[in-house]
């Protein structure tokens, strides 16, 4: 009998400490630094699916930033006017 009203008395002091514990959780750091500091839109992941070259049937899915989406656009334009320009691929010799 004794053992159990330790044992209640233990738990009883201990519940106060454990709600108050619960009950006021700290800010997770990534909420506080997203609620200071707007979202940058060019931050934004998108994903699309891409063809697999020499397959008609498979695809893949390829998710980036949108900024690295932009980037690879004017790399590929910028690479396409330097070959209709004929700076592109020279036949080896």
């Amino acid at each position: 009998m004794l053992k159990i009203t330790i044992f209640t008395v233990a738990f009883l002091t201990s519940v106060p400490a454990l709600a108050q514990a619960i009950s006021a959780p700290a800010p997770a750091p990534q909420q506080t630094a997203s609620a200071d500091k707007k979202e940058n839109p060019l931050d934004k992941i998108i994903c699309r699916t891409e063809d697999t070259i020499g397959s008609r049937l498979k695809a893949h899915k390829v998710c980036a930033t949108l900024r690295e989406w932009k980037d690879q656009e004017d790399e590929n334009r910028m690479e396409f006017d330097r070959i209709q320009q004929g700076q592109g691929v020279t036949p080896s010799g």
